[in-house]
C-alpha cells in the first residue's frame, strides 16, 4: 500500500511538482518549442544585478530545497546572482526590499529569482503579506485592488527585468504569471518567467560539495487519491495506464522510489491539494445545515462556484475530501459574525523523471539546460 500526505524528499534534493508531458520511451531532453535569438543594443550589453529571494526555510533534512538553492545562487557559475536575499517570506516584503535598494550601478535589475515551495495546481507557499495568504492569482488580484502591493518604481525594474519564478512548474498557471507582472509593475513591462517543468537542485558529487550542486528540470506524471482511500500500487499504475495510454513508462519503478540516491533516479513523492471556501452570515438561521452526509452533498452541488474552484486546481472532484467547519468572527464594531468555512484537499502522487544529458564518461547524470527563451520548457507573462 502507498503511503499518502507525506512529501519524501532525499535530503539533497527539494521536490516540487510539475507538468505532465507526453511521449513514449526513456524521457530525452524536449525538443526546443521556440527559441528568440535578438541582438542586444548597446545599453542592453552594459552589466545588469541580479538578485535571489529563498522565501522560505526547510522544515526536514529530508526536504533541502531552500538550502541547496540558497547554495545554488551564490555558488553556480552560470546562474550565481551577485546578492542572494534570505529572511523574508512575502511578495510584499521583496517589493519593498528591491525599492530600498535598487543597483549600484543606477540601472534597473536584470534578473530577480524567486524561489519557494507551492504547486502548480493551486498557489505558491510564498505569502501576499507575512503571515497572510498564500500566492495565487487569486489572491494577488485581490491584493492589488486593495492597494496592499506598491510595484517598485522604473528606475529598480523595466521592460529589460526578468523576474523568474522557480516553483512548482507554475509555468502552467498563466494567471499567476499575468497576476505577478502586474504586481512588480505592469507598466513597466516586466516580464515574469516560470518553468512548465519540475525543478529541483541535488548534488551531484557524493560527498556533498555545495559547488558540485546542480539544477535539474524533470518530466512528472500525476495519480490521484481520496485523502480516505486505500489505493494499492495496482491501482495507481491502472490510473496512470488510463490517464497517459501513449507513454511507455515503468510505473512501478517510479512507485517504488520514494527517495533519490542518485539526480537521475525516477521517484515519486505525495503531497496534498487544498481548496478553501468561506462565507459569513448576519445570524445563526441563515447559516446553512450541513450536519448530515446528504446535506453536505447538496450545498456541494448548490455552490456551482465551489466546484469550479476545485475543478481549478485540474483535479478530479471525485477525489477530493471536504469538510465543513463553523466559525465566529469579531468585526471592527466588536459584534460578531458567523462563518462557515469549508475545505476541500485532494492528495497527489508525483512520478518525477529528471531530463538529463551524458557527461564525458558516458554517464547521462548532468542536467539537461534549455535555452533561456524556450517555451517547450518555460512560459512568460503575457505584456500587459
Amino acid at each position: 500500500m502507498m503511503p499518502h500526505g507525506t512529501q519524501w524528499l532525499l535530503g539533497a534534493v527539494l521536490l516540487a511538482c510539475c507538468m505532465a508531458c507526453k511521449g513514449g520511451g526513456e524521457p530525452a531532453p524536449p525538443p526546443v518549442d521556440s527559441v528568440v535569438d535578438t541582438l542586444p543594443t548597446l545599453e542592453e550589453q552594459e552589466p545588469r544585478a541580479s538578485v535571489t529571494f529563498i522565501l522560505g526555510e526547510d522544515r526536514s533534512q529530508f526536504n533541502q530545497y531552500y538550502t541547496l538553492a540558497n547554495h545554488y545562487y551564490r555558488l553556480s557559475p552560470s546562474e550565481r546572482t551577485e546578492a542572494v536575499v534570505t529572511g523574508l517570506t512575502s511578495l510584499q516584503e521583496v517589493l519593498r526590499y528591491l525599492q530600498k535598494h535598487p543597483p549600484a550601478n543606477g540601472r534597473p535589475y536584470g534578473l530577480v529569482n524567486l524561489v519557494s515551495h507551492g504547486n502548480e495546481f493551486v498557489d505558491m507557499a510564498m505569502t501576499v503579506r507575512r503571515g497572510g495568504e498564500r500566492t495565487s492569482a487569486e489572491s494577488l488580484r485581490e491584493a492589488l485592488r486593495r492597494g496592499q502591493l506598491v510595484p517598485p518604481d522604473s528606475s529598480v525594474v523595466d521592460s529589460l527585468t526578468v523576474v523568474f519564478l522557480h516553483g512548482c512548474a507554475v509555468g502552467r498557471n498563466q494567471a499567476l504569471l499575468d497576476q505577478l507582472a502586474k504586481a512588480f509593475g505592469g507598466r513597466h513591462g516586466v516580464t515574469v518567467k516560470a518553468s512548465k517543468h519540475f525543478e529541483y537542485y541535488a548534488y551531484l558529487a557524493a560527498n556533498k560539495n555545495p559547488q558540485s550542486i546542480r539544477h535539474y528540470y524533470a518530466r512528472v506524471w500525476y495519480a490521484f487519491y481520496h485523502p480516505d482511500s486505500s489505493m494499492t500500487e495496482n491501482d495507481y499504475v491502472r490510473q496512470l495506464g488510463r490517464r497517459y495510454p501513449h507513454d511507455r513508462v515503468r510505473w512501478r519503478k517510479g512507485l517504488r522510489c520514494r527517495f533519490q540516491q542518485s539526480p537521475t533516479d525516477f521517484y515519486h513523492y505525495s503531497f496534498e491539494v487544498p481548496c478553501t471556501w468561506d462565507e459569513v452570515f448576519d445570524s445563526p438561521s441563515e447559516m446553512p445545515l450541513v450536519n448530515s452526509r446528504g446535506r453536505r452533498q447538496r450545498w456541494i452541488e448548490e455552490h456551482e462556484d465551489f466546484r469550479q474552484l476545485m475543478a481549478r486546481s485540474q483535479v478530479p472532484e471525485e477525489y477530493f475530501q471536504v469538510k465543513f467547519f463553523r466559525r465566529t468572527y469579531h468585526v471592527s464594531d466588536d459584534s460578531i459574525a458567523l462563518g462557515l468555512h469549508v475545505r476541500a484537499t485532494a492528495g497527489v502522487i508525483c512520478l518525477i523523471q529528471p531530463l538529463t544529458v551524458a557527461d564525458s564518461a558516458g554517464h547521462g547524470c548532468l542536467p539537461f539546460v534549455p535555452a533561456e527563451s524556450d517555451t517547450a520548457i518555460f512560459a512568460f507573462s503575457r505584456r500587459l
